[in-house]
């Protein structure tokens, strides 16, 4: 037994007997009945791997110690013979009760409400009754009423014994459950994030492909050697950069390759995503945003990287625009095999003058004031790029200054290959 059990029983053993503090005691002669036995159901139920006589009987050890002492110090009319007699006998309860609830299984029976309560009652109403018989309690009472009351006693700890194993089992599993959708929902914001980078690492390969050709057309064009020689220095340098460029994309592609456990995901999942993490990002900028989704239709799309990349985008713009308090509507309609998402916010707004700016190749309103770095966001330019050439779709914005601003993306329904 290591350490760590060690510190845990010690601490199983002080807490039940603190909680054996909480008790009736209907007869005479030292008989309790508390609430020790649910916080000790519990603890045997919760450390499966345990052994349960090994604690039972160390927990009737410390309850017996701590009774005697504080009757000893706390009475000067008993000696301490008289004092161990009086509390001796509690271990007569808790040493069969561990026996008793290794022999029925209570812990196999956990999940079978019937018969964890039937097991538990008869471990915990028969070690009262061999308690009952050793402090020969029949002498302060009618000994069929005392069973009586040791068997009511016993259903009513072991419903609640019950009722608190369940309610604690729900809770933490609705809390696993919690936790397992957060870090779903950042996962797919990632990954969304990763294929967009891997859709830019692409192009930017296509482009680095004609940049050599180019070099190399002019390369035999040129008769000086004096420009040939950079020329040609410059055709392979931008050759290895291509070929990290394929290493990267290779890497990447084959990551998504991957069998993944979700090919398709609907329209009101998605929303969702974008929704949580908006009201993630304006709480953490202390802002009070109020954020409405809604949808005409649910059907499901297998192409949603992409679109929770261009509508998180949008969505983070939104947020930027507004600058203590707003609203932002986003929408999804789909109508005539066209899907169009309407992202609007109640911001700043866009002055006239800049609305066929903003789509612009480094085109930005976003930057530190402190370093003067621009915003890492993919850009409305990119969000362009994807929704033009991934999805041969269209995209729009409307804006009046201090009034609103609303984004409108448009994308055939085929191009997103989803299912009604």
């Amino acid at each position: 037994m290591n350490r760590r059990k060690i510190e845990n029983i010690f601490a199983m053993c002080i807490l039940t007997v603190f909680m054996g503090q909480i008790y009736i005691s209907p007869y005479t002669y030292g008989f309790r009945l508390s609430l020790a036995v649910v916080v000790l159901s519990l603890f045997l139920l919760y450390f499966k791997d345990y052994n349960e006589l090994l604690i039972c009987t160390l927990v009737g050890i410390f309850m017996f110690a701590f009774r005697g002492m504080i009757t000893y110090l706390g009475s000067g009319n008993l000696n301490l013979r008289d004092v161990i007699m009086i509390y001796i006998p509690v271990i007569a309860f808790y040493v069969p009760f561990g026996l008793l609830f290794h022999l029925l299984e209570v812990r196999v029976n956990s999940n079978k409400p019937l018969n964890f309560m039937l097991t538990l009652w008869v471990c915990d109403s028969f070690s009262n009754l061999i308690e009952a018989i050793v402090r020969k309690v029949w002498t302060s009472g009618p000994f069929d009423k005392i069973v009586m009351a040791i068997i009511i006693m016993g259903g009513l700890r072991t419903i609640m014994t019950y009722m608190v194993y369940w309610l604690s089992n729900y809770y933490v599993g609705k809390f696993e459950i919690d936790q397992k959708e957060k870090y779903y929902k950042e996962l797919v914001l990632f990954t969304s994030k990763l294929k967009t980078e891997l859709f830019f690492l692409e192009k930017s390969r296509d482009e680095i492909e004609r940049t050599v050709s180019f070099i190399h057309e002019y390369y035999h064009k040129v008769n000086d050697p004096d420009l040939k020689a950079p020329l040609l220095k410059i055709a392979k340098d931008i050759h290895e950069v291509k070929k990290d460029y394929l290493r990267v994309i290779a890497g990447m592609e084959s990551a998504f390759t991957m069998k993944s456990p979700l090919n398709y995901m609907s329209n009101r999942d998605i929303l969702l995503i974008i929704k949580d993490n908006m009201v993630k990002i304006a709480q953490k900028q202390e802002k009070k945003i109020i954020v409405t989704i809604d949808y005409n239709i649910l059907f499901t799309l297998k192409e949603y990287y992409p679109i929770i990349s261009i509508l998180n985008n949008l969505a983070i713009n939104s947020i930027d625009a507004i600058h203590n308090y707003g609203h932002v509507y986003i929408n999804c309609l789909y109508k005539n095999d066209l899907i169009r998402f309407t992202i609007k916010d109640d911001g700043v707004g866009i002055r006239e003058d800049k609305l066929n700016a903003i789509f612009g190749a480094g085109y930005s309103t976003k930057y530190d004031k402190v370093t003067g770095k621009m915003s890492s966001g993919i850009g409305l330019t990119h969000v362009k790029q994807i929704v033009k050439k991934h999805f041969q779709g269209h995209i729009s914005v409307n804006s009046q200054v201090d009034k609103f601003t609303e984004f409108i993306i448009e994308i055939p329904y085929e191009k997103v290959g989803g299912g009604l």
